[in-house]
């Protein structure tokens, strides 16, 4: 298939949604390959995955401190699964605040890997 853009970006991380998203918005016209979700590595399986973890894990800390202050608690337990569903929830929200702001700029995406043959073609694999 022959399509015609003026912007075809490899990639739908940060970097690619913002370029895609700028260059739409002086009129280009814009598509991004990404054969995963969008957000890239850090949205979806580094930095908000792993803050949320860690942000996790400071309450067992927190609640023993606060009986110095008064508070009165009991032994809690902790659900792997219901904190990697939390986990995996606001995964799924951010990748559709991507997937709004790329549709909101009319930028076609593509569900595929992508890779330049020359100058002026790319090939989904």
């Amino acid at each position: 298939m022959a399509y015609d853009f003026d912007l075809f970006v490899i990639g739908g991380g940060s970097g690619g949604i913002a370029t895609s998203r700028r260059a739409a918005s002086h009129g280009a016209k814009v598509a991004v390959a990404e054969n995963d979700r969008l957000g890239g590595t850090c949205v979806n399986r580094g930095c908000v995955p792993k803050k949320l973890m860690v942000y996790a894990s400071h309450f067992p800390k927190y609640v023993s401190e606060s009986h110095g202050y008064g508070w009165k608690t009991e032994n809690g337990e902790f659900s792997w699964e219901e904190m990697i569903t939390a986990v995996n929830n606001e995964v799924k929200r951010l990748n559709a605040i991507y997937q709004r702001m790329v549709d909101n700029a009319e930028v076609k995406v593509y569900r595929h890997h992508a890779r330049l043959i020359d100058s002026h073609s790319v090939e989904g694999c």
